[in-house]
């Protein structure tokens, strides 16, 4: 890589260090994951935000939810409740000006409103003395931000709990990936008797539905009590649905799409870049995974999008990614976008994309497998793991192996908030196990967390630990062994620069 180059991507990580001294080294413990995951279905917690991201979030005091928060497995029947009743919005209108009061802590829809992008919908649904006041919505056909506010009127404290959305006649399916809720501003999440607040709903629209300006945005509302929060009877909740238009292609003119088709190559893997997107929302970089690949590729480290237009340049650093992971617009793995920030200049000379190298491994390296009885590592995907010798300090079982990791070529991105997070380090495991008779059993949680373990911590130096739990079942020793886990993510960085310009004006 040219010395140029390379100064650019050292000057990145100077930058997100620079962020990172603002967040104080925080270490996600198994507590927080343990609480998250109460009442709810394993199949859906793997869709929460996990490792460092999802707790430097939360220190910055912005509160997301993915939409099955809060409603058990089991309790969305919209037979039982329905009732919501729609009309036109009653309330006052400012202009959005509850929304621009401060800064939002959401930089993203904050940079959005201040161009006044929003389009106002002004609807709103009442059902057992509450109130649901879509005030505005807006979409660049590839990502969707809903604005409202939730009265209570009733005498109960009431807390939101989920959410659905429907384009047309193609509702997203539950739970669905990548869509998020928030308060507008931090503070207490529960809504108090006579007690309004602002929210707001983000998602990935659907790349399938194209023809269709209807939407149908329902919000579930749910009691606080203990019986409530655990029941997955529906008489405890409250359904709110307004339905209104949303133009996919309302910013079109203003849309300027530049093929690309050229190809990236780092450690051998081939990643093509389809095409780059500016709209006035975001600049979005689509890419595709070579199927030749022989390694799986889970991210591009600290990616760097250059735009020249003249004697101006601007660079866009630390995107944020749509994957199949956090969304529904990509089924497999082969395919993920980048998403930059907005920038002014979306009809560029050239445009070049740099990067400091993936994370990656080969498939048949994802897997941990272990001997309990020995309380042995026999396998593990990369050699940098160590077994914590003294497990009891911790509370651990015979059942479960403890391991740390040091990290120091972290990558980092910005979250949905607009917000840079560093990148999860740690590994994603799956919910079954094998023994080693071939026999395939069910992985439990801990119903009590691990004390002071797990999770991942990052340090102001810009380096991080990761440590995870092998857990299996308390029968797990008592099974043939070693026992085989396999493992759906894990941050294995392959350090290995290279640029590529993809776009130059004749």
């Amino acid at each position: 890589m040219l010395e140029k180059e390379e100064r650019v991507l050292k000057q990145d990580a100077q930058e997100v260090h620079l962020h990172a001294e603002e967040i104080q080294e925080l270490k996600i413990h198994n507590a927080m994951r343990s609480g998250m995951a109460q009442g709810k279905k394993r199949s859906k917690r793997r869709f929460y935000s996990y490792g460092a991201g999802a707790v430097l979030a939360a220190a910055a005091a912005i509160f997301v939810f993915v939409s099955s928060i809060g409603l058990p497995a089991g309790g969305t029947d919209d037979s039982i409740l329905g009732g919501s009743v729609q009309a036109a919005s009653t309330t006052s209108w400012n202009d959005f000006a509850d929304y621009r009061k401060q800064p939002l802590k959401n930089r993203l829809v904050g940079s959005i409103l201040e161009r006044n992008l929003v389009q106002p919908v002004r609807q709103s649904a009442t059902n057992n003395g509450y109130r649901m006041d879509v005030d505005g919505a807006v979409t660049d056909g590839r990502k969707v931000y809903i604005l409202f506010n939730v009265h209570n009127g009733t005498d109960k404290v009431v807390d939101y709990g989920h959410t659905k959305i429907q384009f047309g006649d193609y509702e997203v399916p539950d739970p669905h990936r990548g869509a998020a809720l928030e308060l507008v501003y931090s503070g207490e999440s529960r809504i108090q008797p006579g007690e309004d607040k602002n929210f707001i709903y983000s998602t990935n629209y659907p790349a399938s539905i194209t023809d269709s300006k209807d939407l149908k945005f329902t919000l579930i509302l749910t009691k606080t009590s203990d019986q409530a929060l655990t029941s997955s009877s529906n008489k405890y909740r409250t359904s709110l649905e307004v339905s209104f238009q949303l133009d996919p292609d309302e910013f079109k003119d203003q849309v300027r799409t530049l093929p690309v088709n050229r190809t990236l190559i780092v450690d051998g893997q081939q990643i093509k870049v389809r095409q780059v997107q500016y709209t006035p929302f975001n600049t979005y970089v689509d890419l595709e995974y070579d199927e030749a690949n022989t390694k799986q590729i889970f991210s591009l480290l600290n990616p760097v999008l250059i735009a020249t237009t003249g004697s101006q340049t601007e660079k866009l650093v630390y995107p944020g990614r749509i994957t199949a992971d956090n969304s529904e617009v990509y089924k497999d793995h082969s395919q993920a976008t980048l998403v930059f920030r907005y920038t002014q200049l979306n009809q560029p000379d050239s445009t070049t994309l740099k990067i400091a190298g993936i994370s990656a491994l080969e498939p048949d390296r994802m897997k941990f497998v272990v001997d309990l009885n020995k309380q042995q590592v026999i396998e593990a995907p990369a050699n940098d793991w160590e077994m914590v010798t003294s497990k009891e300090e911790h509370h651990a079982t015979a059942a479960e192996i403890l391991l740390r990791r040091k990290v120091t070529h972290l990558s980092y991105f910005t979250d949905s908030q607009g917000a840079v997070q560093a990148e999860n380090i740690g590994a994603q495991l799956a919910d079954k196990f094998t023994d080693a008779n071939g026999q395939v059993h069910n992985r439990t949680n801990r119903e009590t967390p691990l004390i002071d373990f797990g999770g991942t911590m990052i340090s102001r130096d810009g380096t991080g630990t990761s440590e995870i739990s092998l857990s299996f079942d308390s029968q797990a020793a008592d099974y043939p062994q070693p026992l085989t886990l396999s493992v759906e993510r894990i941050w294995n960085p392959i350090v290995e620069t290279q640029s590529i310009e993809l776009f130059a004006k004749k």
